[in-house]
């Protein structure tokens, strides 16, 4: 018999990151332009999804910390499972793939923050806390893993079958719904800690979040609309380009756990935010190779980043509000995307993706000496805290 334990929540953990992020549904830009929807509408939809995370991500992170880690998983599943039927159903209906959605988004909401925190509750219960970057690192390699695999099998079904990625994701979601019941509840954040709120906190933790996130959603605009020049590749050119995405994303997680505890993330981010700029800027070759190199090292820069950047926040973070405070980053994220996302779409109607991401790479070079500045004031001020 099964037999619940802390240690055992690790592994657990892996199946569900693993599973319930499979990037199977990767291809949602094109599945939607396929059905119908301009990028307009795309963009809207996209900032729908932001809009809805806004508003619930906080609130979702207070009922993790106020109640159970595993209810909220619960949640997320099923919204996921929801939200792909009305992404079945939607054929080309936008008020539809608009319910769809919101739902989404309240999937992402329901976990965002709350699977972190209960990682991180678990390696402390199990007294494996000086392994957690170790661990934050295999995990973040596992869900790497999951987006590049599934989006390695999604390449298969995109001339025509992208409606077949939304079945397997019903499919696995309800896997995950059983590694969620065999999970131990973690009992840290029982404990009476002081509660601290937003006014209580040290503003700087705030302008190290928002930074990290604002900066960080310009360098992911590349992963998301290089999926638009996906079509002019045959199928198994899209599926060997996401196979090599995943092995690069997955050995660059891996060296972040080495770098990590060498380098502080404040001195790695300008550094990477630089090396983005740059690849961005190669843009300029216009050529479907070069296309193929940036999307691959800007993806595997960002995935590096991660895991050091988590690993980190995470030592300022009470165990009382540690499930909210990382929801609290995760709506950051949603508010830079509905800012960046569709102020980049229009970008590139208007003057083209190539000049378009010369143009954002400028402005990362640009931002990188002023990183390096801001970051230092910030780290300062965070030393208080744990003073």
């Amino acid at each position: 018999m099964f037999r619940r334990s802390y240690k055992r929540n690790i592994p657990l953990m892996t199946g569900v990151e693993f599973l319930g992020f499979l990037g199977i549904t990767s291809f949602w830009i094109l599945f939607l332009s396929q059905n119908g929807m301009s990028l307009l509408q795309i963009g809207l939809l996209e900032s729908i999804f932001h809009a809805t995370g806004i508003v619930f991500e906080i609130p979702s992170g207070m009922l993790a910390d106020r109640f159970s880690y595993k209810t909220n998983l619960y949640v997320s599943r099923l919204t996921s499972i929801l939200s792909s039927i009305l992404m079945l159903t939607g054929q080309g209906n936008f008020w539809i793939y608009t319910m769809a959605m919101i739902i989404n988004a309240l999937s992402y909401n329901f976990d965002s923050g709350t699977s972190s925190a209960l990682l991180y509750d678990s390696a402390v219960e199990a007294g494996l806390k000086d392994r957690y970057l170790k661990i934050s690192s295999l995990m973040s390699g596992v869900s790497e893993a999951a987006i590049s695999l599934g989006t390695v099998l999604a390449g298969l079904f995109v001339h025509g079958y992208l409606y077949i990625t939304y079945y397997i994701m019903i499919a696995v979601s309800i896997i995950v719904l059983i590694l969620i019941w065999l999970i131990k509840e973690p009992t840290m954040k029982k404990k009476n800690d002081e509660v601290v709120t937003m006014k209580k906190s040290n503003p700087s933790l705030f302008t190290w979040m928002m930074i990290f996130q604002f900066v960080g959603t310009i360098m992911c605009m590349f992963y998301f609309y290089y999926q638009k020049q996906l079509p002019a590749l045959a199928g198994w050119q899209i599926s060997t380009v996401m196979l090599i995405g995943s092995v690069l994303n997955i050995l660059a997680v891996s060296f972040a756990s080495k770098i990590g505890k060498t380098w502080h993330s404040f001195r790695i981010f300008p550094v990477v935010v630089s090396l983005t700029g740059g690849a961005y800027i190669l843009s300029f070759l216009e050529t479907p190779f070069m296309y193929i190199l940036v999307y691959l090292a800007t993806n595997a820069l960002y995935a590096m980043y991660q895991p050091i950047f988590y690993n980190d926040l995470q030592q300022y973070l009470p165990n009382s509000v540690r499930a909210t405070m990382l929801s609290v980053t995760s709506m950051m994220f949603s508010l830079s995307m509905i800012i960046i996302f569709p102020i980049v779409g229009w970008l590139i109607d208007s003057f083209g993706f190539d000049q378009t991401f010369i143009g954002l790479g400028l402005v990362l070079i640009l931002l990188t000496p002023l990183l390096v500045i801001v970051f230092q004031m910030i780290r300062k001020q965070l030393k208080s805290i744990k003073n």
